[in-house]
């Protein structure tokens, strides 16, 4: 009897936790082909890039910088890079890549 409340205990705490992932699936700014494909890793992975780049952004991070380019220029800028760009944190967490990060690498998130 006390396994069947634990494994059904267990199976709520999956369900609830699935629901809640599905639920940031659903927040993530990409198109909606894209979040299709993504696992519930990666759905939480990118929860966290977007959340660090919120809270990176937020705080003034890149000194005026986002004053000079707007979200649009910056994308047009990269384009024109030989390469992709990635943005990381001093300590190391990643919180942008680049759109064209794809065509060099040939994998899409």
């Amino acid at each position: 009897q006390m396994y069947r409340s634990t494994k059904g205990a267990s199976k709520a705490r999956r369900d609830q936790i699935n629901a809640e992932i599905r639920n940031l699936k659903e927040l993530l700014p990409i198109p909606e082909g894209d979040k299709v494909r993504l696992s519930y890793l990666h759905i939480m992975s990118l929860a966290c890039i977007y959340t660090r780049k919120s809270i990176f952004f937020a705080k003034g991070a890149l000194g005026g910088l986002e004053s000079l380019l707007s979200s649009q220029d910056l994308e047009e800028f990269v384009q024109t890079l030989p390469g992709f760009l990635l943005v990381f944190t001093g300590e190391g967490k990643l919180i942008y890549v680049s759109e064209n990060v794809a065509e060099h690498l040939g994998h899409s998130m």
